[in-house]
This record gives C-alpha cells, structure tokens and sequence, in this order.
C-alpha cells in the first residue's frame, strides 16, 4: 500500500539519512583518537550499542522509503503482530533514549564529535516523525 509523503514521512526519511551519515563520522573524539559508531576496538566502546541506534534509523526510513515511492515491494501489514506504526514508535523511542544515554555518559569523558550531535538531531527526528504517525499530525485530511 503506497502512502503519501507527508511531514511524519519526511522526518523520518531524513532522520533515517542523517543518522547513517552521522554514524560515519566522528561519535567521540579524545585527543588525537576519533571514533565514529562503527569503529570496532578503540578504546571508546561504541561499536555495537550505535550500531543499533543506526540500525533503528536505517530501518525506520526503509520501511517509509518503500512503502512511499513505488517500489514494487509489499510490505506485510504487521511484523510480530505490531502495526508498522507502533514499530516506528518502539524504533525512535529506543533511538533516542540510546542517544541521550550516551550524552548522560560521557558528559564528562570524552568529547562530542559532529557525528554524535547530527545522530542526536536525527533519532529526535526519528522520535518526532513516529509520534506523529501516532497521533495522525501533518496527514492531509479528506
């Protein structure tokens, strides 16, 4: 069932884009040592807790992606007997509380990279774009 591009949509398409852009570039920086979130044995830790906070991401715009331009794929109506609104929601919660919890640790640690705050950025979009397919803001009415 193809669906509109509405605002939801286009939040979590662009949140899903910028959180895979941002997970290439620098997560922490300390010193000279950078890591991004797919860096592995860095001393920094974040290689498979960001990678699921991408995965989120990247599965989140998927799904929108191929369900809003004709793809010629079809999607079930529900996965583990949730509708896909409820997955976005489940998704771009843990996104962003994954996020958050990282600013809470390492405050005093280490230093932000651009990617950390553009991954931010992207798992509130993320957030924001699933609470609006909840609630139906930004849908055209008929």
């Amino acid at each position: 069932m193809q669906q509109p591009v509405t605002p939801a949509n286009g939040l979590i398409l662009g949140g899903g884009v910028a959180m895979l852009i941002g997970s290439l570039l620098d997560f922490y920086e300390f010193g000279p040592l950078h890591a991004n979130a797919w860096s592995g044995a860095s001393g920094f830790g974040v290689f498979g807790i960001a990678t699921v906070i991408v995965l989120c991401g990247v599965v989140m715009a998927a799904q929108v992606a191929l369900t809003t331009f004709k793809s010629g794929i079809r999607l079930p109506d529900e996965v583990l007997g949730l509708t896909w609104v409820q997955v976005h929601l489940a998704l771009g919660f843990q996104a962003a509380i994954m996020m958050f919890a990282f600013l809470l640790r390492a405050k005093f640690r280490y230093n932000f990279g651009i990617g950390f705050w553009l991954m931010l950025l992207a798992a509130a979009a993320l957030l924001a774009g699933a609470i609006m397919r909840v609630t139906g803001a930004g849908t055209p009415r008929r």
